[in-house]
Formats: C-alpha cells, structure tokens, sequence
C-alpha cells in the first residue's frame, strides 16, 4: 500500500514567524493527534440567469478563510509553543539545566504551521488561535487542543507556462490566487509533474516579488502548462519526547487571594483533590478580509477570555456558597513533571495563577449509585488589585531561542 494513503506517516511541524503571516519553514516536529486544517473558498453555484434551463453551469468564490483545529499531547516542551502562540513570552532564564520561560497576556507569536497530506505539505502561515483548551485524555495526560486561523497557505499549484531545456525559473499559475507563490520560501521543495509522467524536486533559490514566479537551479524539464506541482513534504526529524503532564501530578490551590491559593497549591496535603479539569483560554481575533488579499489581510488578537473547570466530590457548602454570592477566589495550578538532570534539583513545572475567579455554574447531579460531586466552572476575571487575569510560567528543557 503506498504510504500517502497511511495518515500515520504525516506530521505537523511548527515554527513561530519573525514578521506575521510571512512564513517561514517549519522545523518543529509535533507529534500530531488529529487536525482539520483547512482552506475554505467559500464556493457557491452561479444561479445568473443564462438563458439555460438549469440553475448553474459553474462555480463562484469569496474571499477565502483558513481554519480548523490541531490535537496534542502537552509535553512540557511543546506545550511550550502552544503557550506561545496565545500568550507573550518574557525573558527566558536559565540554562540547560532547566529553563524557565513567563507568559503573560500580550501580543503573541504568530506561527507557520505544515501538515503532510499524502504526497504533499499543506502549509499555513500567520498562524494564531481563537481557542487554546488544556484537558486530559483517557490516559489522564494533558491535552493541547486549539481552534486556529491563518491568513493564507500554500499546498498545490499549477504550471503557469510551459517549460523546455534547462530551466531555472518557473511561472505558477494565477487561477486560485494572483500571487500563487505566496508561502513559500528559499529552501523549500517544489515537486513538478513532468510531460512523461516523471517528477522532478527543484529547492528554490528565489521566491520572487511578482508573485507569480519561483527560481531554481537550472534542470531540464519539459512540462507544459497546467502540469501540477506541489509543496514537498519534509523529511521528519524525530524530537526527544519528555513524558506529558499526568492529571496525578498537578495540584490545585484555591484560596481567597493569591497568596492563599499559592499555598494551597504548595503541597499535596493542602491542594484541592480534583478528578476531572480543563482550562480553556479564548482570543477574540480580528480576520476579517479586505482590500489587498483574497484572504485574510491580517489576524489581530483582541480581548481575551478564559474559563477553568473543575470536579470535586462533595465534601463542604463552600462552592454552593461562593456560586450563589458571586464570590471571587483565586487559583493556583502547578503541573509537575520528571527532573531535568540526573541531580534532580530542577524538575518540569507549568505554573498557571488565575488572580480572580468566580462561579459561573455549579451543580450537585444526583445519579444512582454515583458519588456526590461538585461539577464547578469558574470565569478567569481581571484582578484590578493586581492589574491583571492570568500569568504563568514553564520550566522545561528547550532554549528561549525557540521561541
């Protein structure tokens, strides 16, 4: 069977972007859940009246979208980048032997994002979610889940004029977009269909300004035009995958303030027992098109929103009590992995402070033979007191230069 047909064989590679939405070539390998990343061309029939006795004969587009949601696991090093992508990074401290890496609300790094799709790459470049979810598979270990934007791609294109002898340009056809090689870059392989059915792999040397045309070694190619090429995919280099954080290794401080829910949070006799939690953080993103591109000119981040869910058995009124008031509490959370070194004196640690959380649902649900428990979730509010909602930092083992 050949192996385009296998979705095992693809891969999701990342990189954040110097300068959003100009792409750059992916060289973090994730290893991938699930995605649904897609172009959406926002066809249509075209119902003009032609003098015919059927409603179409051809297809109309819009301005395009591209979105969807990527899947996985939340290593402390990848989870890394999925903080990145929705929140500002400040300085990396530290060294190899743990690095330390705060997040703050602010301006994140956009990304560029390749998926392999059988024979070709799918890439999509200014890359920012609306929706950043942290919950737990069945095996009780975090899971990254992000609902996505993009302000363009580039996976499959046409030969625009044919080709004779050695080469070393090539014009892309303009039918989907009038700059069709908008996302690719130096480096990257383009694969051509040649007239005998043969392809041939041309690693760019020039991406040029109109738009349209791409430059390469010189190679002999007869192709004419229409014949298809496609974004190679790239050859995957295996990370070194760290454990991911495990729901038996987090605890959870709640506490009236900041301080009280830290020190909850310190130890794992003060800690709140949950047994089921998931912390969403939403974007309010601006990617609406405009004049300048059929898709998305740009993807700016807006306000922000977050929500943080709990189950814990029943054991006091405090949080029936807290709901029907309104009253606010705070919430440490530490994620703790494997030590770094084999001194064991730095270990993986994701630290989340929600400042100020209240009560947007609780209930008691009564089953038969089933424990009591309180099925909580709470709004991440803005702390006027301490000028701020959220922040957070991760010990792990990758350099601040990644990201």
């Amino acid at each position: 069977m050949p192996t385009q047909y296998l979705s095992d064989n693809s891969y999701l590679a990342i990189k954040p972007e110097t300068t959003h939405g100009t792409a750059v070539i992916p060289t973090v390998f994730v290893p991938l859940v699930s995605e649904d990343l897609d172009v959406n061309p926002n066809h249509s029939e075209d119902m003009r009246m032609k003098g015919l006795d059927w409603a179409a004969s051809d297809i109309r587009r819009a301005n395009r979208n591209h979105e969807g949601s990527i899947v996985f696991l939340a290593d402390p090093d990848m989870l890394g980048h999925a903080l990145n992508m929705n929140f500002l990074k400040g300085s990396t401290t530290g060294d190899a032997n743990g690095y330390t890496h705060p997040f703050t609300v602010g301006v994140p790094d956009s990304y560029t994002v390749e998926v392999r799709k059988g024979v070709y790459a799918q890439r999509f470049f200014g890359v920012r979610p609306e929706e950043l979810k942290l919950d737990f598979a069945e095996g009780q270990e975090m899971q990254v889940s992000m609902k996505v934007k993009a302000t363009g791609q580039f996976s499959v294109a046409k030969l625009g004029i044919a080709l004779s002898g050695s080469v070393t340009s090539l014009t892309l056809d303009d039918e989907y977009d009038i700059s069709p090689n908008r996302g690719l870059v130096v480096g990257d392989v383009l694969s051509l269909i040649k007239d005998d059915g043969s392809t041939v792999d041309l690693t760019l040397t020039s991406v040029n300004s109109n738009g349209i045309g791409v430059g390469f070694s010189s190679t002999s190619i007869t192709a004419a035009a229409g014949n298809l090429c496609y974004l190679k995919p790239l050859t995957v280099t295996q990370p070194t995958l760290q454990d991911p954080f495990y729901l038996g290794n987090i605890l959870v401080g709640l506490g009236v303030d900041t301080a009280a829910a830290d020190t909850a949070a310190g130890s794992r006799t003060t800690a709140t027992n949950c047994y089921e939690m998931s912390i969403t953080f939403k974007n309010k993103l601006f990617d609406k098109n405009g004049t300048n591109r059929m898709d998305p000119v740009q993807i700016i981040v807006g306000s922000r929103s977050g929500q943080f869910k709990i189950k814990q058995l029943l054991e006091t009124s405090t949080q029936r009590t807290k709901f029907l008031d309104r009253g606010a509490q705070a919430v440490t959370i530490k994620a703790y992995g494997k030590f770094i070194k084999s001194d064991f004196t730095t270990q993986e640690l994701l630290t989340m402070r929600f400042y100020k959380v209240k009560l947007l649902e609780h209930t008691n649900p009564l089953e038969v033979q089933e424990f009591i428990k309180d099925d909580e979730t709470f709004a991440i509010l803005y702390d006027e007191s301490n000028a701020k909602a959220v922040d957070m930092s991760l010990i792990n083992r990758t350099a601040g230069t990644s990201y």
